[in-house]
Parts: structure tokens; sequence; C-alpha cells
């Protein structure tokens, strides 16, 4: 099963009870497609980089989910048909140990002895 990361932006006219049924609903959609949800990371109120509806700010949600390859997909679909939604974006869980740079240990040697040979 592959790891999968979906942020999606919130309309900020909406109070707490509201976005949190929001959030569950996608949890709940994860789950009816047989994935499970690893962590959810409200950020809350935001600033955009730029205007989306003619609004400058955006409930900001992260959920971290494992399942099916076919989950990320109709997620998105239903939360773009989802009119609370502005924007929402999936990309694969990278681990992060996976993004730190590998350091080849024979070169590590060379440059700290300054590379004379």
């Amino acid at each position: 099963m592959n790891k999968y990361e979906t942020t999606f932006i919130l309309d900020p006219g909406y109070d707490e009870n509201r976005t949190q049924e929001e959030v569950d609903k996608a949890s709940q959609w994860i789950r009816d497609m047989g994935g499970e949800v690893v962590d959810v990371q409200r950020w809350g109120k935001r600033r955009l980089s730029y205007e989306i509806n003619r609004k400058r700010d955006g409930v900001y949600t992260l959920m971290v989910y494992q399942g099916p390859g076919a989950i990320p997909k109709e997620l998105e679909r239903r939360l773009r048909l989802n009119e609370s939604v502005m924007r929402v974006l999936t990309v694969e869980h990278v681990p992060p140990e996976l993004t730190q740079p590998q350091v080849d240990p024979e070169a590590a040697a060379l440059a700290e002895d300054g590379g004379d040979d």
C-alpha cells in the first residue's frame, strides 16, 4: 500500500464545526475506499499566495493516508466537487529519511583530506 498526502484549502467563512465536518467527511471517504488515515494536521486559517474566488485567506488541512492507488484520484475528484473546497493537491508521501542528501563515504573522506593525492 502506498502512502499519500492530500492538502486542501477550505472556505475561510466556515465556523469550526463546519470545517471539522468537512475533514471528517474526507477521512470517511478514504476509509470507505479501503484506505487508512495515518495523520490529520489542521494548519488553520492562513493567507493565500493569490486570491481564489475573491478570497485572500483559506483554512488549510493536510491528510496523510495509505491505501490502494485509486484512492488519491477519487478523493481529489470528490473534494473538487465540494463547493467548500477552494484547492486540493495530492502527492505521494516521501519519508523524511529519503529526502536527506546521501553522502558518498569516499567523497566525504576526500573532502576532509583536501583532495590532494
